[in-house]
């Protein structure tokens, strides 16, 4: 078991009141102790005898246990970490931070709102709608917090330059995210760390224009939400960012990580 996974057995031991020490991601002796109060307790609902298991084997039936009484599918409990074990132990470590299972993200079903009549992504349709790339009119739109360069932190901006027809799209976003998250919560999701809007350039591992190139796309925390990551490890995959990506969606712009689980950090005013 690595540290992450020790720390998070040592939050549910915390949680259900079998565990007092320190959290840190060691297998130390109250934390050992703890694991096998809960095995011996509730040897019945293993899946064999667990006398001759290993001390790994003791704690993955702990987190598989701590799943269960999470109403957290995991199947068997067995102490053997398999596919099951590791989808159960992802939510697992959403339940312990928020409190609330993160929703079934096979169940969500794309927003079909466009407001705004946003263009089909190809390069036909963007240069009727947009003009060509990289010779548009551009504005700043005000963002109502500051800004903070995700690559250099030291540099602060308020405003957002973008392609005039997407300006008045994303003021309105920009003030609702506002007033649903708050300064704070804001600071608190990494949503100040900004990743660039205009760019001149051709798409990563691809060869046409990225939107970036018509002001038309925004990336957010992208030291958090890699191009190639999916929602297993991208910040913005996470329950809490939901209300962010809705405000989005209904005024018609499009995420990459909730449309194809890559890209997490980009939304765009074009339709896939």
């Amino acid at each position: 078991m690595n540290v992450g996974t020790l720390r998070t057995l040592q939050q549910a031991l915390a949680a259900d009141g079998h565990y007092s020490g320190p959290i840190n991601g060691k297998r130390d002796a109250d934390t050992e102790a703890a694991v096998n109060a809960v095995i011996a307790a509730r040897s019945n609902e293993l899946t064999t005898d667990p006398q001759s298991w290993s001390a790994r084997r003791r704690s993955i039936a702990c987190l598989q246990l701590a799943c269960k009484d999470r109403e957290v599918p995991v199947g068997p409990i067995d102490g053997l970490w398999g596919p099951q074990t590791e989808d159960g132990y992802d939510e697992l470590v959403t339940v312990l931070e928020t409190g609330v299972r993160p929703p079934a993200w096979r169940d969500r079903v794309s927003s079909d709102a466009n407001p705004n009549n946003w263009p089909a992504e190809n390069e036909a349709s963007m240069r009727a709608y947009f003009g060509a790339p990289g010779e548009v009119e551009l504005v700043r739109v005000p963002c109502p917090w500051t800004l903070a360069l995700a690559w250099d932190q030291r540099q602060t901006t308020n405003r957002i330059t973008c392609h005039v027809k997407v300006s008045e799209s994303l003021e309105r976003i920009l003030h609702r995210v506002r007033e649903e998250y708050g300064d704070e919560e804001i600071r608190r999701l990494r949503l100040n760390l900004y990743g660039g809007s205009y760019n001149v350039r051709r798409k990563r591992g691809g060869t046409s224009w990225s939107t970036h190139a018509w002001g038309i796309a925004m990336d957010w925390d992208p030291g958090n939400n890699k191009l190639k990551w999916g929602r297993d490890r991208a910040t913005l995959a996470k329950p809490e960012y939901d209300t962010w990506w809705r405000i989005w969606e209904d005024e018609g712009w499009v995420s990459l990580g909730r449309e194809s689980n890559y890209d997490w950090m980009h939304v765009q005013a074009a339709r896939p």
